[in-house]
């Protein structure tokens, strides 16, 4: 004989909330890597410009910037909302005009501004920072300036240089993300050995019964029994049993005797 007892849930519940919590938070930092990853891999396989909360990074090939911005550095650049805020000394990303490099993107800096009668900004002048160059051979309209530099970053720089091999990519995303399934499945099982665990402890064998429980137990069981063959106890009704049947027969024959007979007392 054995007897289920209710298994405390609390600490169990709490364990999975947070399971689930941290889980989710690991699946977030991973997601946001995996943008990260995506949005260099574009740039460094098609050459074009993606926009990452509103800032963009470019990675320097030419030396008119030095020793401010070096080759190989991966700056970062804030998308230029009014290009009328922009001042001189400002350094700035634009889409070069004219000259050789028409078309393609340049970081330099502001050296002049040239305004309208009204105030707004009708073109600048630009310079790389290196001592050799000389002053822009353009005026550069205020539309084709894109984004403001912000900062170099040489971390972006490495992790970019990373990643740009097939290796990287497998480090950075496909291991952390094999990984984390890794914990997912190894958490879920180890949960649903502990429920099991739960379950049988919360189990009680009749040999681990003293003897007052068992003849307590074995009183509830036969008060169950009687209760459940009692038909009084389901419809609420009295019994009636075959005594009081044959009484009942007996009763409506003596009535069928007392009934006098309309044809013997015809004449």
């Amino acid at each position: 004989m054995k007897t289920e007892q209710q298994p405390k849930k609390t600490a169990s519940k709490a364990k999975k909330v947070y399971n689930i919590v941290s889980t989710t938070l690991v699946l977030l930092v991973f997601a946001f890597l995996i943008a990260i990853v995506g949005v260099v891999m574009y740039q460094r396989t098609h050459g074009g410009e993606v926009s990452l909360f509103g800032y963009y990074m470019y990675n320097v090939i030419s030396p008119s910037m030095e020793p401010t911005i070096d080759v190989g550095d991966v700056i970062i650049a804030k998308k230029v909302e009014d290009a009328n805020s922009l001042k001189e000394g400002d350094v700035v990303t634009f889409t070069a005009p004219s000259g050789d490099f028409a078309g393609r993107n340049i970081t330099h800096r502001i050296v002049e501004v040239v305004q309208n009668e009204d105030g707004s900004v009708k073109y600048f002048k630009t310079k790389g920072d290196n001592p050799q160059a000389n002053v822009d051979n353009w005026q550069l309209k205020p539309y084709d300036v894109k984004a403001k530099f912000v900062r170099v970053s040489p971390f972006i720089s490495g992790f970019r240089e990373f990643i740009s091999h097939w290796y990287g990519y497998v480090v950075l995303v496909v291991i952390p993300l094999v990984f984390v399934g890794v914990l997912i499945i190894v958490g879920y099982v180890r949960d649903k050995m502990e429920e099991a665990k739960a379950e049988q402890a919360a189990t009680v064998h009749a040999d681990d019964l003293t003897d007052e429980q068992k003849r307590e137990l074995l009183s509830q069981y036969l008060s169950g029994m009687d209760a459940s063959s009692d038909p009084s106890a389901t419809d609420g009704q009295p019994s009636h049993t075959a005594e009081d049947s044959r009484s009942s027969k007996q009763d409506m024959q003596a009535e069928d005797a007392a009934i006098p007979d309309d044809k013997n007392d015809e004449t």
